[in-house]
């Protein structure tokens, strides 16, 4: 692999780790066509007006490549999901926000390991997402899943059942959350041991998360399901429900997640003698392990999760579990003075960021991997974790890389460092699983929800500003009760209307949807100082495509035939 120092910007930013062709190649060669034809148009206001000499280059929505189409289709929860739905035009980006369609947030590792039950070096690079990790493990399982799911099994990973150790007594998920392939692209000699495991089990180098946005609860509740969001119904971290936007998982319960997870249905068909459990940053995860007692029938699953903002345990004590065990922060301290000493000086500081025990930063650290494998040591030392015949299920998920790379970045060294400190605890979880389950009784996979996104002047994008868009929107349509907004919300991706002020205005979503397509980036610049150095630029669209959900499904069908 090449020194990621030296290989220009966008290729070491954009591209995954030479598996196969890059989408935003792609995406140069349709978006210089001038297409003719049907379909969504993306002509300039200045064109159609016969205006600006400097044409803003034609392309219909059904020429956007498919994948990007399907992912953004997988996505949207009717209802849910906002009125408008826009996809950038790369390298455009929303400062560090890795919620795009595009691959260098899309790919992710997928491995699976375990010499009792999965194949010994194999590599595959037949298109897998998440989805097919809840399909794979319910065959490991022998185990009929009730409905059908979205994801495919990864069986070319194992071994015929006649050469399988029975059932695995353990299948342990492990997510490096923000991990995705752009992240290990741009650090190539800083994950060694994933390296390692990758050669001793079975790789998946065409794995994407598989739907947009690539967001944290989404993703994780289609880790959990085997289900896209549309149908698990988690479509974003801030939803809308009942004319109200919300937390995906608002109050600390489940409610919104519309499917079970493979834990609620192995749990319940076993009389809840399996034993499920997660460890992860909050309750944005809870999606990998499902309901808890939410759901009749269920029970207080084990739920890990941190305290915003400080540096305790907690749970939803209503539907979920935790052992007081884990309480009070033992081993903090010295997971913090291992790393702080690795510079030769004893300043509580790394790479000059303050390591306190008392501050919920702590999580952005390496330090902080370090004393989470410690306490899912402790967890598994207390808890018969693997230790029956009856498989039980654990999942965690690694925040680090991910509060690095938003806090940072995912150039800089603290993202490098966070990165290394993962992988070094992942050769320890291997070796402790070895240890307390045994080296031929457990499944462990691997994967991340997503890839992290550069800084924009690495990439040459410009930084869209939700709020100029939101403000352009709201003063060409808003015209009967500006005083009132018309925007809901506007995760920049999706835009979600305040319906009666949208009847009041009479005014159609398609309408803003057209707007947008046409928008560039010296309308979204509030003044010539904030263009800067994109002057010359000025003309350039925002947005690859704007869509609402219908266009979006007629744009879908256009390019399925297309291809």
């Amino acid at each position: 692999m090449t020194d990621p120092k030296s290989s220009s910007p966008t290729s070491r930013l954009f591209n995954r780790r030479s598996r196969r062709p890059i989408l935003p190649l792609l995406l140069v060669g349709f978006l210089l066509l001038g297409a003719v034809g049907g379909g969504y148009f993306l002509l300039s206001r200045r064109e159609q007006d016969g205006g600006h000499p400097e044409r803003i280059r034609v392309v219909r929505a059904c020429d956007v490549p498919v994948e990007v189409l399907e992912r953004v289709w997988r996505g949207y929860v009717p209802g849910r999901t906002g009125d408008v739905l826009a996809i950038e035009q790369l390298p455009n980006q929303y400062n560090t926000r890795h919620s795009t369609p595009f691959a260098y947030t899309q790919d992710v590792p997928l491995v699976l390991y375990g010499p009792g039950f999965i194949k010994k070096g194999v590599t595959n690079d037949r298109p897998t997402t998440v989805a097919d990790l809840v399909p794979t493990f319910a065959e490991l399982l022998d185990f009929d899943l009730p409905t059908e799911v979205d994801g495919r099994g990864l069986h070319e990973a194992l071994l015929p059942e006649e050469r399988r150790n029975g059932l695995p007594k353990l299948i342990f998920t492990l997510v490096w959350d923000g991990g995705g392939d752009n992240v290990l692209e741009f650090w190539p000699d800083s994950w060694p041991h994933l390296k390692a495991l990758m050669a001793k089990g079975s790789n998946y180098t065409g794995a994407a998360v598989g739907s947009s946005p690539s967001i944290t609860p989404s993703i994780h509740a289609t880790i959990g399901t085997g289900v896209f969001p549309k149908r698990h119904g988690l479509s974003d971290t801030r939803m809308r429900v009942r004319g109200r936007t919300v937390d995906a998982y608002e109050g600390d319960s489940p409610k919104f997640l519309r499917v079970e997870t493979l834990g609620d249905i192995w749990d319940r068909a076993n009389g809840n003698v399996p034993l499920v459990g997660m460890m992860a940053r909050d309750n944005w995860h809870l999606g990998m392990i499902g309901h808890g007692s939410f759901s009749e029938g269920g029970d207080r699953d084990i739920a890990v999760i941190d305290d915003l903002g400080d540096v305790e345990f907690r749970t939803s004590e209503r539907f979920y579990s935790l052992p007081e065990y884990l309480l009070g922060n033992v081993g903090l301290q010295e997971a913090i003075d291992e790393v702080d000493q690795r510079d030769g000086e004893a300043d509580q500081r790394w790479l000059g960021n303050p390591l306190l025990p008392i501050d919920g930063k702590i999580r952005y650290t390496p330090a902080w991997s370090i004393y989470q494998t410690e306490k899912i040591k402790q967890l598994f030392q207390n808890e018969p974790f693997g230790r029956d015949d009856v498989t039980d299920l654990f999942f965690v998920n690694y925040k680090s890389t991910d509060l690095a790379g938003h806090e940072w970045n995912m150039v800089e060294q603290e993202e490098k460092e966070t990165l290394e400190e993962q992988d070094r605890q992942l050769k320890e979880l291997l070796r402790f699983l070895d240890e307390t389950v045994g080296r031929k009784n457990y499944v462990f996979a691997m994967t991340a929800d997503h890839g992290m996104t550069p800084y924009p002047e690495e990439t040459g994008g410009w930084n869209i500003i939700l709020s100029e868009t939101s403000s352009d929107i709201e003063k060409k349509f808003d015209k009967v009760t500006p005083d009132v907004p018309l925007i809901l919300s506007n995760r920049g991706y999706q835009i979600m209307l305040d319906k009666k002020e949208v009847e009041r205005n009479g005014i159609d979503p398609v309408e803003i949807a057209e707007f947008l397509r046409t928008y560039t980036l010296g309308e979204n610049a509030p003044d010539e100082e904030t263009l800067g150095d994109f002057a010359d630029r000025s003309n350039e669209r925002v947005f690859t495509t704007a869509l609402t959900p219908e266009e979006l499904k007629d744009a879908l069908e256009c390019a399925r035939s297309s291809n």
